[in-house]
């Protein structure tokens, strides 16, 4: 079994013969080139996980074929093979790209090292590549749950929104998922390769919100040992979400507004100004024209950030979305929980269409999570759902009703449930109720209970 497919590009068929033999008692899988039309299309058809290149190929250099190949392949890690006298050279390749190189003629211990360490980062890089695909694909707008119209005009504004470098301002309730459109915002954005951070501001205590968003040089502060990178800063060429931005304190919305204005910030305890490449996103649950107002929020600064709105409805205001919402939950902690799942009883779903979700999305996730957790059968039913739920939804139900339907309705649910608490044993259920056995079976038979 071979470790890993290595691409050799040399013109020279006898160090080529050589570097090939030595590769393959090493256990590696050899593909060979003598310039560059040649490498690629070898690297097409098989694409390798190293290229080791010599520097001179006959009027080409090698650095034109490391060049081609990454452009090609960007996962692929190149090695520059050199003479003694050609060391800038290959130092000029690693800035083209290339991992490392070796100086003829070849130390194959010292080569086999290099391509092992090669290697390895080549799989991080993998990995990361894999990561980073596996969150686009995750936050995608693509993968919304858009069923209300609602909810079909918020993902169209995101994916309007990701194809501009323009600031976003997200509204909403708490746990209407701003954290999800701002992910989605970055992940289906050109920016999506570059580091996406994420800042809760009222998380922070007032006196470091300053340095964790522009960063403090040593000694800004007390216990400031050492320079500290900013949020501003770590994030270029990638996307910065501000959380909750009506909590930023009042002097910290004029160094946020002169950033937003100049893209330059500085640094606590710093003279210096630095200049950042990120765009910013900016999330609320408060009325940011009523701050306004009242001159808790400055206005030019809720202006520039106001360029792109998205207002993001409460779940109650689109009970459609709840039942798609309420698979994509169940699913999602089935897997976790290893159970098989089929889906949710009438009587069940019929309950969290009634509730108001003062919660939103993430009160309706938990509320699933639980049940999923609960749930005995592969159905979800109404007995899995947290009690004040139930109670709501029979309270709904009940409106309008005459008595008598009422405590028809009332028996029923209470014998319902005995009888899966004590798993259909009708003396047990009868006991728990307080009443004989012959009453119990003739209530079922009269609410028609199985």
């Amino acid at each position: 079994m071979t470790k890993a497919t290595i691409l050799v590009v040399e013109d020279d068929p006898v160090q080529r013969r050589l570097v090939r033999e030595n590769l393959k008692a090493a256990g590696y899988a050899v593909l060979e080139a003598s310039d560059r039309p040649e490498a690629l299309a070898v690297s097409r058809k098989r694409p390798p996980e190293i290229a080791v290149v010599d520097y001179k190929l006959g009027q080409e250099t090698g650095t034109a074929v490391v060049r081609a190949l990454l452009d090609q392949d960007p996962l692929v890690t190149p090695i520059m093979v050199t003479a003694f006298g050609n060391i800038e050279r290959a130092v000029e390749a690693i800035r083209e790209g290339a991992y490392d190189y070796i100086v003829k003629p070849i130390d194959f211990d010292k080569f086999l090292l290099v391509i092992e360490r090669a290697l390895e980062r080549q799989s991080l890089r993998k990995e990361i590549s894999d990561l980073r695909s596996d969150l686009e694909e995750k936050y995608s707008s693509k993968n919304f749950v858009v069923v209300s119209a609602r909810t079909e005009e918020v993902a169209r504004l995101i994916s309007r929104a990701a194809s501009s470098d323009a600031t976003v301002l997200l509204s909403g309730e708490t746990g209407t998922g701003k954290d999800l459109a701002a992910k989605a915002i970055h992940y289906s954005s050109k920016r999506k390769t570059g580091p996406y951070m994420a800042v809760n501001i009222p998380s922070l205590p007032e006196t470091l919100i300053e340095s964790e968003l522009f960063g403090a040089e040593k000694g800004a502060y007390t216990g400031a040992d050492e320079r500290k990178t900013g949020r501003f800063e770590a994030a270029h060429g990638g996307t910065l979400f501000l959380d909750e931005i009506g909590d930023l304190p009042v002097h910290l919305q004029v160094k946020l507004l002169r950033f937003l204005q100049d893209r330059e910030f500085y640094r606590l305890g710093s003279s210096k100004p630095l200049r950042s490449d990120v765009r910013i996103v900016a999330a609320t649950n408060k009325d940011l024209e009523k701050l306004v107002r009242e001159e808790r929020f400055r206005a030019d600064l809720y202006y520039r950030l106001n360029v792109i709105r998205i207002e993001i409805p409460p779940l109650r205001a689109r009970r459609e979305d709840i039942p798609p919402l309420v698979d994509l939950f169940i699913k999602r902690y089935g897997e976790r929980e290893s159970k098989t799942i089929s889906g949710i009883s009438r009587e069940a779903l019929s309950a969290l269409l009634a509730y108001p979700f003062p919660g939103n999305i993430r009160e309706l996730e938990n509320i699933v999570e639980r049940a999923v957790v609960f749930c005995r059968g592969n159905t979800i039913v109404e007995a899995d759902l947290p009690i004040f739920l139930r109670e709501k939804s029979e309270d709904i139900a009940d409106e309008g009703l005459l008595l008598p339907e009422k405590v028809r309705r009332l028996e029923t649910g209470e014998i319902r449930r005995v009888l899966r608490e004590t798993g259909g044993v009708k003396s047990r259920a009868a006991r728990a109720l307080g009443i004989t056995e012959r009453m119990l079976s003739y209530k079922m038979k009269n609410y028609g209970i199985e």
